[in-house]
């Protein structure tokens, strides 16, 4: 379990510096068989998985593990294939295409209405989606939250699944990102197969579709979600949805979309206050298994204002140091301990508006402008730039960057960083320009 622990914690700074398919390609099934102050032994669950972290991600790796645990440490990676072959080979069994239309059930236990911590700044929506689990599609359909990202739109979501799943045993229920829905979509679509992906999503009881937004400016996506969209409200089936915005404020998205995305209730969920914020520090400490004093708890809520997942870092980090030092938690420990974090957390959002306040001058821009979906040259290049200095300065992944920008992907931001990286090769004067600006900006 302490292996755990520190593999979480190992994973939690890996996020921020990866998108989250990077995370589920290579990072995810990572865990630490074993470790002393000399080597910790990683098993990867392939061979093939194996060779491609020891060629791209060991040195990260060491990296922020040796942070964690606060001394240089060596990695050895072993695969479970390479542990499997010692033992007698399994019986070989025929593969079988997967059928599309099958029901999964994607839900996480751990996100339940019992822990989710209520206050001001949640508390229609906690209201509303407990309502919508207790009498699916009786109130409120269809329910659409939003709020920033971090805030704790997903336990909901995930706290509706399994509040039906418990009260309505034969309900078919399926959760899906919209960037998921999206990328079935097109493979059905490949695959030839657009029958059995609407027979999936069109006979269901209940629809959950987390980072609805993500169909923004993808009008073939949308024309398919408005059809799924008005097949299931018209059998009076339960639909969830879940954005960083209310629907009106969704880029490019059709208005016939917005319309029936307003037709139930629109819930948003706010940063939380300090009260809220403690309240929440204690009760993740009971979830995780650790003692912390007060006035540690006070400390992180007066550090961590705005994301709710800084909250569960900034824990799991200091369960780990605790357990690396056998130290108590206290506050000089968390002080220590959570400097740099708390500063890093803190100092994203400074840094955040000082660049939009910086390039919006610069250019003679508005804000509005440059998180625009428009391509144009006069708005496109400072675009450009303002996500170059916004990966320069913040320890933010590109996804979270891409959010920022109300980018459609991560890869927008990529195609920015090989804008502004090729310039600065190419253009001294440019290259002085832009680090004499991260100076002041760090300032």
């Amino acid at each position: 379990m302490e292996f755990n622990t520190i593999t979480d914690s190992l994973k939690d700074q890996l996020s921020t510096l990866y998108s989250s398919t990077t995370m589920s390609l290579w990072f995810n099934q990572l865990s630490i068989v074993s470790l002393d102050e000399k080597q910790a032994v990683m098993l990867a669950p392939t061979e093939f998985k194996k060779n491609i972290l020891e060629k791209r991600y060991l040195t990260v790796i060491k990296e922020i593990l040796g942070e964690i645990l606060g001394f240089d440490i060596e990695i050895k990676l072993i695969s479970a294939e390479s542990e499997e072959s010692l033992k007698p080979a399994a019986p070989v069994k025929e593969e079988q295409d997967e059928d599309i239309s099958a029901y999964k059930l994607r839900f996480n236990p751990n996100y339940t209405f019992e822990n989710f911590v209520v206050g001001k700044s949640n508390e229609l929506a906690q209201a509303t989606s407990l309502a919508v689990a207790k009498r699916p599609a009786e109130l409120n359909n269809p329910l659409f939250l939003y709020g920033p990202s971090g805030l704790g739109k997903t336990h909901l979501l995930f706290a509706i699944v399994n509040e039906i799943r418990k009260n309505f045993k034969d309900f078919q229920i399926l959760y899906v990102t919209g960037e998921e829905f999206t990328n079935e979509l097109i493979d059905s679509l490949a695959q030839k197969k657009p029958v059995a992906f609407r027979e999936k999503y069109r006979n269901l009881d209940v629809l959950l579709v987390d980072d609805i937004q993500f169909l923004a400016n993808k009008l073939g996506i949308q024309e398919e979600f408005f059809h799924t969209f008005d097949t299931l409200y018209k059998q009076n089936k339960q639909i969830i949805l879940a954005s960083d915005c209310q629907p009106r404020d969704i880029n490019n998205l059709e208005d016939r979309l917005k319309t029936r995305f307003e037709m139930g209730l629109v819930a948003d969920i706010q940063p939380p206050d300090l009260e809220l914020r403690v309240a929440i520090f204690k009760r993740k400490t009971v979830d995780m298994g650790l003692e912390i004093p007060n006035d540690v708890l006070i400390y992180l809520a007066e550090n961590i204002k705005i994301n709710i997942r800084q909250i569960e870092g900034s824990l799991k980090k200091l369960k780990a140091h605790s357990f690396i030092s056998g130290e108590a938690i206290s506050l000089e420990m968390a002080k220590s301990v959570l400097g740099d974090f708390l500063k890093s957390a803190e100092n994203s959002d400074n840094i955040i508006e000082k660049i939009f306040n910086y390039v919006t001058k610069r250019y003679g821009l508005s804000k509005d402008a440059l998180k625009s979906q428009k391509r144009s040259a006069d708005i496109a290049y400072p675009r450009h730039v303002a996500i170059y200095l916004t990966r320069q300065l913040t320890s933010l992944s590109q996804k979270s960057i891409a959010k920022i920008y109300s980018r459609k992907d991560h890869t927008t931001v990529y195609n920015s960083l090989l804008v502004i990286e090729k310039k600065i090769r190419s253009d001294v004067q440019f290259e002085r320009e832009i680090n004499q600006i991260m100076e002041e900006l760090r300032g």
